[in-house]
């Protein structure tokens, strides 16, 4: 059952899989990663080693003060993405950022899917020893978190 409802995800989002191959930059990640090196902080969408990471929910700006709203595309489209999961949620079970994950894969190669489905949860518990790490051990936590974020971003997962 769980295979069919992917499989009628990905018949349904053929045309966004379309449009985003068309695209020339890379979709925008909410993913920074907060940066310290001799005492100066700096923000990026690279990872780096020992980076704390953030996840940024976007300002949508003030856009009623004339009494109007007015949105850019990138929020139109936001919104027209949060539609979609919201109506393909009863088919595929999915919440928004499941269906966005997924619908960000789709254009990836097979054995990219695979490599970003085993790193998600490496990730993860990489994180959750980071916090939990003794100061001998966080060096050695830090430099495999960083290796395993590294590849997440090359791979566009």
């Amino acid at each position: 059952m769980a295979g069919l409802k992917l499989a009628l995800a990905g018949l349904l989002l053929a045309g966004w899989a379309g449009m985003a191959a068309a695209q020339t930059l890379p979709t925008p990640s909410r993913t920074m990663y907060k940066c310290t090196a001799n005492k100066v902080t700096s923000y990026s969408d690279k990872p780096c080693l020992g980076a704390e990471r953030l996840v940024a929910n976007p300002a949508r700006g003030v856009s009623k003060l004339s009494g109007t709203e007015r949105i850019g595309k990138d929020v139109q489209d936001e919104r027209i993405r949060d539609m979609w999961a919201d109506a393909f949620r009863p088919i595929s079970g999915m919440t928004r950022e499941e269906y966005e994950v997924f619908r960000r894969r789709n254009t990836l190669s097979t054995a990219a899917k695979q490599e970003c489905r085993r790193l998600d949860p490496s990730l993860l518990q990489l994180e959750a020893m980071e916090k939990a790490a003794d100061k001998a051990a966080k060096a050695t936590v830090q430099r495999d978190l960083f290796i395993l974020r590294q590849r997440f971003t090359e791979l566009r997962c």
